[in-house]
């Protein structure tokens, strides 16, 4: 075990590289209307910049989670680092469309290399009684970065061309590859010889094909038709490998498998209002983007004090009963959502916010624990990688299903087929709206009965002792 001045290092250059990946992230959104001029090309076109780095990651986290058990989770962490600096000096080359969706391929295996590991290496870095707050402390460095990304971002688009939000992260990249080299552990190599590769090109075309299907209208059916059909194959190969990609063993575990459920689920319903806000803060209250841009900071603002206090509480209480709490302040803020009126704003909806922010908090945090420490050490990379892939899984998942949700009730009010919210009337926002989060509300109410099922169980197990 390291000293305490190692363990809050080595943390502190992960946190540092994920607030480079989240800015990362933001400053590509806000560059897209730049890239699609200076390329010649659609803003549809350049959304790929976007999906192509979100379906790399989700199709190879559970390989290198995989590789970070048999090489060691240090070591492919590094590498990681150092893949990721590669593909944003390459994106940053520009010219072309294809240039830059190679790089960010690059930059997907380099972030899935770190994402995949990430966690397992702070359980294995710091002991149990530890661990809520440097989960907590990671967070800050989240929401750091999400603060950061739109103001950098749009510094840098004033200033230089948009080449330069990708190259932005070689100071920083390389600070940290340099840390690593220095501070992280030297992991001992347990190769087997075996490595799943059948396993990860087949999750690489479900993972593609379930994209696909989420953003085709004509042949969404026959996509998801073909990601059942590539998933059920993935079951079969996996049960018959000797060093499966994803050992299904890991779901006996109760307490991972239920944790990770409801983790899905609070995933989906993240981007319900990360997508639906912007909406209603410019076209339902006509407030401008730069007021906008301010309210939108609120969540994030409020999670750098939430974040490293949940980790605290985490450490010193009962983990189950504060993910418990968490989950109902997330169902709360989902029904008071549902019930808006657009009347007493910008109140209503900054107290919406800081309702999510701190329910967010509360839940992840130790939800984050237990999934690390609800399994065996041999299987935290695989542990690590699961989560990792739920997340991104329930973040895609999200954005379509609210986008869905939200044009159909649309158009369903508007009577006529809706797919744009400009110069639509402000009581069918409304609307569709409150339809769409009351959806939100009912599916995290599912979470909450599971963890409220849990916490009796548990204490029905504790009475008959």
């Amino acid at each position: 075990m390291q000293s305490p001045i190692q363990r809050w290092t080595i943390l502190s250059v992960i946190g540092l590289f994920f607030f480079m990946v989240i800015v990362d992230g933001s400053i590509v959104a806000i560059a897209i209307p730049a890239i699609a001029r200076d390329l010649s090309i659609t803003t549809g076109a350049t959304t790929l910049i976007i999906s192509s780095y979100l379906i790399t990651i989700c199709a190879t986290l559970l390989l290198f989670g995989q590789l970070g058990d048999q090489f060691g989770r240090s070591r492919v962490f590094k590498w990681g680092t150092l893949v990721f600096l590669f593909g944003s000096f390459l994106a940053g080359l520009g010219g072309y469309l294809v240039v830059v969706l190679l790089g960010r391929l690059v930059q997907g295996i380099g972030a899935s290399m770190t994402m995949a590991n990430s966690y397992a290496l702070v359980t294995d870095t710091f002991p149990p009684e530890q661990l809520g707050r440097a989960f907590g402390i990671e967070g800050i460095f989240i929401s750091l970065g999400a603060l950061a990304g739109p103001g950098l971002g749009g510094l840098i688009l004033v200033q230089l061309p948009w080449n330069y939000i990708f190259w932005v992260n070689l100071p920083l990249g390389l600070l940290c590859l340099l840390a690593e080299l220095v501070i992280f552990p030297k992991n001992k190599s347990q190769y087997s010889g075996r490595i799943d590769w059948l396993g990860a090109l087949i999750l690489a075309l479900a993972a593609s094909t379930l994209y696909v299907a989420t953003t085709q209208v004509s042949y969404w059916w026959l996509m998801l038709l073909l990601t059942m059909g590539l998933s059920y194959v993935f079951w079969r190969i996996e049960r018959r490998v000797t060093l499966p990609l994803l050992d299904f063993k890991i779901f006996r575990y109760h307490l991972f498998s239920q944790s990770l459920l409801v983790a899905f689920l609070s995933f989906i319903i993240s981007y319900f209002f990360t997508i639906l806000a912007p909406l209603y803060l410019q076209l339902a209250l006509k407030y401008s983007p730069g007021v906008t841009g301010v309210l939108l900071m609120v969540t994030p603002i409020v999670s750098l004090v939430a974040s490293p206090l949940a980790g605290y509480l985490s450490d010193r209480y009962d983990q189950r009963l504060e993910m418990l709490i968490g989950m109902t302040i997330l169902v709360g803020a989902q029904l008071t959502l549902a019930l808006s009126t657009a009347q007493y704003e910008p109140t209503y909806f900054i107290f919406n916010s800081v309702l999510i922010a701190i329910g967010t908090a509360v839940f992840s945090t130790p939800n984050n624990v237990i999934v690390m420490q609800a399994v065996p050490n041999k299987m935290r990379g695989l542990a690590d990688a699961t989560n990792s892939l739920v997340r991104e899984f329930g973040l895609v998942l999200g954005t379509t299903l609210s986008t869905l949700i939200f044009y159909r009730l649309l158009s369903f009010f508007s009577h006529r087929s809706v797919s744009t919210a400009l110069g639509v009337a402000r009581p069918l926002l409304l609307q569709a709206q409150r339809g769409t989060y009351l959806v939100a509300f009912m599916l995290l109410a599912v979470a909450l009965v599971i963890l409220i099922r849990a916490r009796i169980k548990e204490r029905s197990e504790v009475d008959d002792r």
